[in-house]
């Protein structure tokens, strides 16, 4: 049924395509046989683009009789999950096309995970949409799923290198870096800056770290004085900002890899009587970091755009089914919220 469900659509859609030349490897022959490489051969691997232009391109999708989206989350009490799940539910429901959404209890076990990829793969899908914790943990699951000619798209975090899987976000890594060069713009006369890191097994964790050491890097005045994982946990940040703090009770700036750590780190900043000495820029946009931005508990936050990201993964999904090509890579950038444009994102996320 679903193979059935796909070759007819990209029969009917042949002759729409968005990408010239279209292939899934660096000569632009396609990879793989029958379904996945049907799927392979849709998907540019080289290509980027933002997420209005593609929309702009390709229009608004349509559902094929008897499709099902699958969204392979991670833990709902992050907040940030929550909004791109919503983003998904609400795009699917839009869209009059049934859905399902798995979530996972422990933001870290990549077992849980890949169990929960796999008992969606059961559930009759058509398109799997996942946010891996690991860059490699669902890979055997998406080659599973081209392989039956399923679409699969990845929302944030960790980019699969498998041909034919769409990544749906923004750049890790250059988030990590606006960081950095924001730190540095508000810190002319340089100073010691701390990073509070999330799971050392993630993909934005790794990414968002490289960039900001990075960049960083580039600004001399400024010295990396300490730098430790609270694996996403706010009560962890809370404690290793303390402990960095009274180590080096001159720290100028943290960079907290997300927000709710940096609701751990405010805290701490809070209990030395350093609000509003020490800047604290967090990631993600959550709405607690935007309260404490408008309230000056912190200073800024490098805003994700979930809502958006789910979305749009529906969209990628049905555009693959109706056999229209798409890049490898969505862009779906983030942006600095500080308190110069909080006030314009006083609820949700967009």
């Amino acid at each position: 049924m679903k193979n059935r469900t796909l070759g007819v659509a990209l029969a009917g859609g042949a002759a729409i395509v968005l990408l010239a030349g279209c292939s899934a490897t660096a000569d632009g022959s396609p990879s793989g046989t029958g379904a996945a490489s049907s799927l392979v051969s849709l998907v540019d691997s080289s290509a980027k683009i933002d997420v209005d232009t593609l929309t702009a391109s390709l229009g608004a999708p349509t559902a094929p009789a008897g499709a099902k989206l699958c969204y392979v989350t991670r833990t709902l009490s992050n907040e940030f999950w929550g909004f791109e799940r919503d983003g998904f539910e609400s795009r699917a429901k839009e869209l009059g096309v049934s859905y399902q959404t798995f979530d996972v209890t422990d933001e870290s076990s990549i077992t849980e995970q890949l169990d929960k990829a796999k008992s969606a793969m059961n559930q009759g899908c058509t398109a799997l949409l996942a946010s891996p914790i690991s860059a490699t943990g669902l890979d055997t699951v998406f080659q599973d799923a081209l392989d039956q000619g399923i679409p699969a798209i990845v929302l944030n975090d960790a980019k699969s290198s498998v041909p034919g899987v769409v990544y749906v976000g923004p750049d890790a890594t250059t988030i990590g870096a606006t960081a950095a060069d924001y730190i540095a713009g508000k810190l002319p006369n340089g100073g010691k800056v701390a990073m509070i890191e999330g799971d050392p097994g993630s993909s934005n964790a790794i990414n968002r770290g490289d960039g900001f050491t990075a960049q960083l890097a580039t600004h001399p005045n400024l010295q990396l004085v300490a730098s430790q994982t609270a694996s996403w946990d706010q009560t962890k940040a809370q404690e290793i900002a303390t402990t960095m703090l009274t180590a080096n009770p001159d720290i100028k700036a943290f960079y907290s890899q997300n927000d709710g750590m940096a609701l751990g780190v405010q805290a701490a900043i809070a209990a030395k009587g350093l609000t509003g000495q020490v800047l604290l820029v967090g990631t993600d946009g959550i709405p607690q970091a935007k309260k404490q931005i408008a309230d000056g508990g912190m200073t800024a936050t490098v805003s994700e755009r979930p809502t958006t990201e789910g979305a749009t993964g529906v969209d990628v999904a049905l555009w693959l089914l109706a056999g229209k090509s798409v890049p490898g890579w969505v862009d779906v950038p983030a942006f600095v919220i500080d308190s110069a444009n909080v006030a314009q994102y006083p609820t949700g996320m967009p």
